[in-house]
C-alpha cells in the first residue's frame, strides 16, 4: 500500500493556532481550529466557496467525539453562522478545493457520503444532525472524483488524530477475523447470568489497532444503577436502539446480531457487562492470558 503525506502549516508559533492540511497531488485542502479563530477565517478568500466541514466536541469520559456534518456555498459564513447559533461546538474542519472546483453538488455529495461514514462507527462518533444530509446526483465520472476526495477528508481527520474511524468494508472484515481465529487470538469475556442461568461469553479480535467485538456475542440484559449515568451506559443504548442487539433464548442476555469496533478493549467489555470493567485484564484468551499480558508480550509472540 502506498503512503501519503500531509502538509501541514500552523499560521503562528503557537500549535494552537489555526493549521491548514494538504496532500500531495491532492486538489482538497483543510482548514483546522477552533471557535476562537472563526473571525479569522473571514478574511480567507478561498473560504467564501463550497465547502464541507465539521463541528465537533470531545465528550467527556468517553472515547466518543460530537459531531455535525455541513455543506455550504460560501463555508466560512456558515462557520459564522454556527458560532451565534450553535455553542456546544469547539473545533471545526473545514474542506474545500485549491482549484475552485468543488460545486454545490458536489459538497452536497461529499457531505452526505461523510454523514453515512460516520454513523457506522457509532463507537467512536455520535453524530447530532438532526435529518439525514440529501446528497445530490451527480454524473459517475464526479461520483468517482468525490469518493477519492471523501477518501482524502477521511484520511486527514483520521491521521491527524481528529476523528478515529473504525470502520472497514465488509470484505476486509470476514478476511481479518478469519485471520484472528486462524491465528487463535480471539478474546474471550465472562458474561454471568442471573437467578442462577449459566454464564456465557463475548469474543473480541484486534484487528488494525481496533478491538472488535464479534457478531453473536452475548450482551447482559440488566442494567447495573451505579453504571446507569456512565457514556458507555448511553452507547450502549444507542447501540439496542439502532438494532445491534437481538433476544436470545435467555431471560439474561441479548446477542449482538453484527461487529462493532471500539477503539478501547474497556469500552467494550463495558457495553458487554453493563458496567465499568479493565478491558485489558478482563477480555482472555483460551489460555488465561489477559489481552494486556498479551499485547506487552507481543502479537508476534506465540501465546500460548
Amino acid at each position: 500500500m502506498r503512503g501519503k503525506s500531509i502538509k501541514l502549516y500552523i499560521m503562528g508559533e503557537n500549535y494552537k493556532n489555526l493549521k491548514t492540511a494538504e496532500l500531495s497531488n491532492w486538489t482538497g485542502k483543510a482548514y483546522i481550529g477552533q471557535r476562537k479563530h472563526v473571525q479569522t477565517l473571514q478574511s480567507f478568500e478561498e473560504l467564501s466557496a463550497p465547502g464541507i466541514y465539521v463541528l465537533i466536541s470531545e465528550i467527556e469520559d468517553s472515547f466518543q467525539k460530537k459531531i455535525y456534518i455541513g455543506e455550504a456555498d460560501q463555508v466560512n459564513k456558515r462557520i459564522s453562522d454556527h458560532f451565534k447559533n450553535k455553542d456546544w461546538w469547539s473545533d471545526f474542519v473545514i474542506f474545500i478545493s485549491k482549484d475552485a472546483n468543488l460545486t454545490k453538488s458536489h459538497v452536497r455529495y461529499l457531505e452526505r457520503e461523510l454523514y453515512e461514514i460516520a454513523k457506522e462507527n457509532q463507537t467512536t462518533i455520535e453524530t447530532v444532525n438532526a435529518n439525514t444530509p440529501p446528497g445530490s446526483r451527480l454524473p459517475l465520472s464526479d461520483c468517482d472524483d468525490m469518493k477519492e476526495f471523501n477518501e482524502n477528508i477521511i484520511f486527514i481527520l483520521s491521521n491527524l488524530g481528529i476523528i478515529d474511524f473504525t470502520k472497514k468494508k465488509a470484505t476486509e472484515i470476514k478476511e481479518d477475523i478469519e485471520q484472528e481465529r486462524n491465528q487463535e487470538t480471539v478474546f474471550y469475556l465472562n458474561v454471568p447470568g442471573i437467578k442462577g442461568e449459566e454464564a456465557r461469553e463475548a469474543m473480541l479480535v484486534m484487528v488494525d489497532g481496533a478491538y472488535r467485538l464479534l457478531k453473536g456475542s452475548y450482551i447482559r440484559k440488566d442494567l447495573v444503577n451505579s453504571f446507569s449515568s456512565h457514556n458507555y451506559a448511553r452507547l450502549r443504548k444507542q447501540l439496542e436502539q439502532e438494532d445491534f442487539f437481538i433476544v436470545s433464548s435467555s431471560d439474561s442476555f441479548f446477542q449482538l446480531t453484527k461487529d462493532v469496533e471500539f477503539t478501547s478493549p474497556s469500552a467494550a467489555a463495558a457495553i458487554v457487562r453493563n458496567c465499568s470493567l479493565n478491558g485489558r485484564k478482563e477480555w482472555k484468551l483460551k489460555s488465561g492470558l489477559s489481552l494486556d499480558e498479551y499485547e506487552n508480550r507481543g502479537s508476534n509472540e506465540n501465546p500460548l
